[in-house]
C-alpha cells in the first residue's frame, strides 16, 4: 500500500516535471530571442580612431559600448567582419546575439585625411631647390605617385626624409613621411624625373593659311624641354606676323617650317613709296606689281612717272627705296 502510494507520487512528479520542462525551455529561448532582437547589427560603419568598439557594431542595449573588440584598419582603408567572426565575438563576451544568416557582416571603414600627389610634389620641389635645382621645374612621378592617408586628427603635411638626384638624367628617388612634424603616421618611397619646363607659344584658335598671326591669337603652354621637337617655335617674335602654310590646330606647338611671312602688300594695291633721307622724306604713290610680306623686296611702279623700281615693304600701305632719285 505504501509502495503503491509512493509510486503514484513519483509518477505525478514525473508528469509535472515533464510538462513544465518544455515551458521553461521555451521561456529561456524566448528570453534569448528577445535579447537577440534587442540588438541589431550595423552593416556599414565608419570609425575615426584605431580601435573598433562594441557599440560601433551593434544598435541596442549593449552593456559596454566602449569596449574595444578589434583593431581598426589603416586610415582610408576598410575591413569586413563576417558572420563567423561576429558569432565568435558574441560567444566570447556572453553577448545575447547570433547571426541570422551566414551572410551577416559589418564593413568597417576608418576615416582619414588624404594627402594628394600635388602636396608631395611641392615638398619635393622645395627639396630639389635646396639641392640647387633652379628654374621652371615640374615633377613626373613613376606611376600615379604617392597617395598617403593620415588619421583624422593629423596635420596633412609631408616631409622629404631622404633624396637622391641625378642632374644628368633628372631622375630622383625619395622617402616621404607624413605628417612633417612628429611621429610618422604614413610613409612612402617615390621615384620619377625632375623636368625642366619651357613655355611655348601656340595658337589659341584654328589658324588658316592667309591669316596673319598676332599676339592676340597666341596662348602659352608649358612643355618639358627634352620633349620639344626640333624646329618648334619657342619665341613669340618667331610666330607673330606669320601665316601658316597649312591650317594650325589650337593649343598645338608650331614648327617654324609651317610658317611663312604674311602678305602685307598685295599685287595691284596702291602704296606710298618713300625715299627717306637724313633731312627729308620724299613720297609718291606707287602700285605693287607683286605680293610682299614685311621685309620683302617687291617691284613697284611709280604711278606718276610709270617707272618701275624695287622697294622694301615696311607696312601694308608703305614701301621704301634706298637709291636717291629712284622715285622720279
Amino acid at each position: 500500500m505504501i509502495a503503491s502510494r509512493l509510486r503514484s507520487i513519483l509518477l505525478m512528479l514525473a508528469l509535472l516535471i515533464g510538462s513544465s520542462a518544455p515551458a521553461l525551455a521555451g521561456s529561456t529561448a524566448g528570453a534569448e530571442q528577445t535579447a537577440s532582437v534587442a540588438l541589431s547589427l550595423r552593416t556599414d560603419i565608419q570609425v575615426d580612431g584605431h580601435l573598433i568598439r562594441l557599440g560601433d557594431l551593434f544598435d541596442g542595449a549593449v552593456s559596454d559600448p566602449t569596449r574595444p573588440v578589434a583593431e581598426a584598419p589603416a586610415p582610408g582603408q576598410s575591413v569586413t567582419l563576417d558572420a563567423a567572426w561576429l558569432a565568435a565575438l558574441a560567444r566570447s563576451i556572453d553577448l545575447p546575439w547570433q547571426p541570422a544568416t551566414r551572410f551577416d557582416q559589418v564593413r568597417v571603414t576608418r576615416n582619414g585625411v588624404a594627402i594628394e600627389p600635388g602636396t608631395v610634389k611641392v615638398a619635393l620641389l622645395q627639396a630639389l631647390n635646396a639641392r640647387g635645382v633652379a628654374g621652371d621645374v615640374d615633377i613626373a612621378f613613376d606611376g600615379e605617385g604617392p597617395h598617403l592617408t593620415l588619421p583624422v586628427n593629423a596635420e596633412p603635411t609631408v616631409a622629404i626624409e631622404s633624396l637622391t638626384y641625378d642632374p644628368q638624367s633628372g631622375r630622383f628617388a625619395a622617402a616621404v613621411a607624413a605628417p612633417a612634424i612628429g611621429p610618422a603616421e604614413a610613409t612612402a618611397t617615390i621615384s620619377g624625373r625632375a623636368l625642366t619646363m619651357v613655355d611655348v607659344p601656340v595658337p589659341n584658335r584654328r589658324v588658316s593659311p592667309g591669316d596673319t598671326i598676332t599676339e592676340a591669337d597666341i596662348a602659352w603652354i608649358s612643355m618639358p624641354a627634352d620633349r620639344i621637337a626640333v624646329g618648334v617655335v619657342t619665341e613669340l617674335a618667331d610666330i607673330t606676323g606669320k601665316t601658316p602654310r597649312r591650317p594650325l590646330r589650337a593649343q598645338q606647338p608650331v614648327r617654324s617650317g609651317d610658317l611663312v611671312e604674311a602678305v602685307a602688300v598685295t599685287k595691284g594695291s596702291l602704296v606710298t613709296v618713300a625715299l627717306e633721307g637724313s633731312n627729308m622724306t620724299l613720297t609718291v604713290q606707287g602700285k605693287a606689281l607683286q605680293n610682299g610680306a614685311i621685309g620683302d623686296t617687291i617691284r613697284v611702279v611709280n604711278t606718276m612717272s610709270n617707272r618701275t623700281l624695287d622697294a622694301v615693304v615696311v607696312s601694308a600701305s608703305r614701301v621704301t627705296i634706298g637709291a636717291p632719285g629712284a622715285v622720279e
